[in-house]
């Protein structure tokens, strides 16, 4: 085993913005970070041997194509902790393209596969930010009519309770299953969920529902991801059988599709992600750490994307309080469609992170919204070397800021 003071020194290997593929331009502006597609190995093979107490479950949602395993974290969270993101300021954003542990494909060029990944935070902010970030990928390579469908598995506690409630009620049911549901129910009763026979859909309809199972604490967590997409006006609805992998997923999971015009057709899953802050020990880490990620696949229509140009920040944005918070992804997307890259840390709440963090990175201007700013619909600018403050609305924020960066 590799000496772990070798590990330490190890660096992250974050790729150059200017070498960055176009579909993933929308992820730098939400925050997320580009590095090499972490490898599985033989320790990432190993860890997840001892999660696997019968057949695991792969698929999340309905796209049969994007696996998430227990070595893809495994080899997550070696990165994460073998190299200097675990000594970060918290969270870090990662994303990458091309999924762990597949080939790269000759056509990459038409069929993008890109994770996103934030560690280091269990606030709910956690999922906004990384379903807004799939989100405006995706209608940046021109897909419309978007919208998610979102469940909680909650935590430990409300996991077990779920299980428990679940796995009772199937039993009582086991004789109107179909031959193959039951056999799905013996390895985890989980799997029954992605069963389409019409008798197994009659038994899902009245199963105990994951929510309905949470602790009140996994609750609040919920209400408040829900709170955030309804700020963003992003369509959604909560679907009582998306569920994941127990053994390494907990929490938040979501799928993103897009709307068929065609009601005999499908809607298309273009993302799948979840949750997984219960994962680290079971693997073998010497410590929990919270994590979401998502996996997007899709076909690309542009065989061409002109290279993005963005430029390093010279801007820090500060939010202070909920109403900040919520309004905070909004400023950050009308900033982005007019080219302007803004350094923040949405996973903080207290000014003095913040700021430190601005100071760290020596930025020349910082926006602050508190309270009072999101309820206004403004924001302040300071100029740190006068201390110089003005405030404007959110309205005229891109043309200001374009003369203050020239």
């Amino acid at each position: 085993m590799e000496n772990k003071k070798a590990k330490k020194n190890k660096e992250s290997k974050f790729l150059d913005l200017k070498n960055m593929d176009k579909s993933t331009e929308a992820a730098v502006y939400y925050g997320f970070m580009p590095i090499e597609t972490p490898q599985i190995d033989k320790e990432d093979k190993d860890n997840a041997k001892t999660l696997k107490d019968g057949e695991p479950i792969k698929i999340i949602g309905s796209n049969k194509e994007i696996e998430n395993t227990a070595e893809e974290k495994s080899a997550l969270l070696r990165t994460y902790f073998n190299t200097n993101l675990a000594i970060m300021p918290q969270p870090v954003l990662l994303t990458y393209n091309g999924f762990m542990g597949e080939v790269p494909e000759k056509n990459l060029g038409k069929h993008r596969k890109i994770g996103l990944e934030i560690i280091g935070s269990a606030k709910s902010i956690s999922e906004a930010v990384i379903i807004k970030t799939a989100l405006a990928i995706l209608e940046d390579n021109d897909f419309t009519n978007l919208y998610v469908e979102i469940n909680s598995l909650g935590d430990r506690e409300s996991s077990a309770r779920f299980l428990r409630e679940l796995t009772a009620y199937f039993r009582k049911n086991i004789n109107v299953m179909q031959a193959h549901c039951r056999q799905e129910f013996k390895k985890d009763p989980f799997l029954v969920f992605y069963c389409q026979n019409e008798k197994c859909c009659l038994i899902k309809d009245d199963a105990p529902k994951s929510i309905g199972c949470l602790s009140d604490e996994s609750r609040e967590h919920f209400k408040e991801v829900l709170e955030y997409l309804e700020s963003l006006e992003i369509p959604y609805k909560i679907n009582d059988c998306l569920v994941a992998d127990r053994r390494f997923a907990s929490g938040t999971i979501f799928e993103i599709k897009q709307k068929s015009e065609n009601p005999k057709i499908p809607d298309l899953s273009l993302a799948v992600g979840f949750r997984s802050d219960l994962a680290c020990k079971k693997m073998g880490f010497k410590k929990d750490v919270p994590m979401i990620g998502a996996k997007i696949s899709f076909k690309c229509n542009q065989e061409k994307r002109q290279s993005p140009k963005i430029k390093k920040t010279s801007v820090f944005f500060i939010q202070l309080g909920d109403e900040a918070k919520h309004k905070s992804l909004k400023v950050i997307d009308i900033l982005r469609k007019e080219d302007i890259y803004i350094n923040h840390s949405l996973g903080r709440d207290k000014m003095g992170g913040q700021m430190a963090t601005a100071e760290r990175l020596k930025v020349p201007y910082i926006l602050i919204m508190g309270k009072k700013e999101a309820m206004d619909n403004t924001i302040m600018i300071r100029d740190v070397a006068t201390r110089a403050q003005e405030t404007v609305r959110i309205d005229d924020l891109s043309a200001h800021l374009k003369k203050l960066v020239k």
